[in-house]
């Protein structure tokens, strides 16, 4: 049987070419689900903002960011490596369940104790790891759930959409943490927002019935390398996923603008970095899969590349700190870019992944995402401190010059 599935995994399943609404017309609880989670979305965007807040009062050095993501990188891969396994024969759904009760413990827990005053570096690294073990467990269980919702041969769609609820909810929580007084109320006032969302979630989930294999079909890792060497297709995408995890970093802005020091353009380029992020998901919700993805990786990445090499040349003789706008448009066109780019090779992984390993693959994606995540943004963190902004960005944009060439142009996805 693990023969069979792995013969499988050797097919290549040809991308859907109707849109993600056409594909998705059947089963219209998805709507709800993920309708339910942008609330979870909102708190998760909110609670990013408000730790950024609470660290740089707990912290007297930059390092405090690097540090506590870094705490929160190593607990989701140690709890979605070890969840993956289970999550592939079990019910996902009570496991979406205690992914939010653990968010919802540790942000009023850390609310409360904001409101004593600044937390004790043990405690923010205590509450980093929480938050790191409820997105351990929250990110494979919910990619198992959403999956149980459609008809086989719309995950991808799922995914797509499920991209879009993220965006959506971490543009609305990063503004509603602004308008907020104290980075307290805002960790307590998202545990109201997941304890509706909870009891919302599981009336939605409780008529699914989830694909769980038959037993002996998933048993160890073994079976997985073994889909995986079968499947190098699958393979060679999830490489480019995790490489440009790492190529990408997500705090590059904010790591220009500390180095700039350029306060009076701040504010616009950090909303247009959201806004960017929200457009580049958009377009991708209204294309979906159509066009050929190989042309569009190249279109999206090239792209960012040219934008930080232009970057680069901007910077010099602080030309680019006297046009406020030049930032603000760089980084919504490299936003827009870099999210579609990532979006969509995340689609296609859950499009051509089988039930059989869609938890162990996801466990993989999602510690191997978080943990390469938190090297760039320590690895740009070092490289903005050393070598300035200006050759921080210059390397980024051959780091993915170095990918397209290596990939001979994502040459992957030619078949997909």
């Amino acid at each position: 049987m693990a023969h069979t599935a792995a013969s499988k995994a050797s097919e290549l399943t040809p991308l859907p070419q109707a849109s993600v609404f056409q594909q998705l017309q059947a089963t219209p609880r998805i709507y709800a689900y993920l309708g339910v989670l942008i609330g979870a979305a909102v708190c998760l965007g909110a609670r990013e903002v408000a730790r950024w807040q609470y660290i740089d009062e707990t912290f007297t050095d930059e390092w405090g960011l690097g540090e506590t993501a870094a705490v929160a990188a190593i607990a989701v891969a140690v709890v979605s490596l070890t969840l993956g396994r289970i999550l592939d024969r079990r019910d996902p759904r009570p496991y979406v369940m205690v992914a939010l009760a653990l968010s919802v413990v540790s942000n009023g827990l850390v609310g409360l104790l904001l409101l004593q005053g600044p937390l004790a570096i043990w405690l923010t690294l205590v509450a980093a790891a929480i938050d790191g073990a409820a997105l351990g467990v929250g990110g494979v269980a919910l990619l198992k759930t959403q999956a149980a919702l459609v008809v086989p041969g719309a995950e991808g769609a799922a995914e797509i959409l499920n991209v879009l609820r993220l965006g959506i909810g971490g543009v609305l929580g990063a503004v509603l943490a602004g308008l907020s007084p104290d980075p307290a109320w805002t960790l307590l006032g998202s545990v109201p927002i997941l304890l509706v969302s909870s009891a919302l979630l599981w009336r939605v989930m409780r008529p699914i019935q989830p694909r769980i294999p038959p037993p002996g079909t998933s048993k160890d890792r073994t079976s997985l390398l073994a889909y995986l060497r079968s499947s190098p297709l699958l393979t060679r995408v999830v490489g480019v996923d995790l490489i440009l995890a790492l190529v990408i970093p997500t705090q590059l802005v904010n790591l220009v603008l500390t180095n700039l020091n350029a306060p009076e353009i701040a504010s616009l380029s950090i909303a247009s970095g959201m806004v960017g992020v929200l457009a580049g998901r958009m377009a991708l919700t209204l294309a979906g899969f159509r066009g050929n993805p190989r042309v569009i990786l190249l279109v999206t990445v090239g792209s960012l590349c040219l934008l930080q090499l232009v970057g680069v040349l901007s910077l010099t003789d602080q030309w680019l700190q006297s046009q406020p706008l030049a930032l603000p448009l760089i980084v919504i066109l490299g936003s827009m870019a870099s999210t579609y780019a990532q979006g969509l090779l995340a689609a296609i992984i859950q499009q051509e992944v089988t039930e059989n390993y869609r938890g162990r693959l996801g466990s993989i994606l999602v510690a191997g995402r978080n943990i390469l995540i938190s090297v760039g943004a320590l690895t740009g963190a070092l490289g903005a401190a050393t070598l300035g902004s200006q050759w921080l960005i210059l390397l980024l944009a051959f780091s993915l010059l170095l990918v397209i060439a290596l990939t001979r142009g994502f040459k992957v996805l030619a078949r997909t």
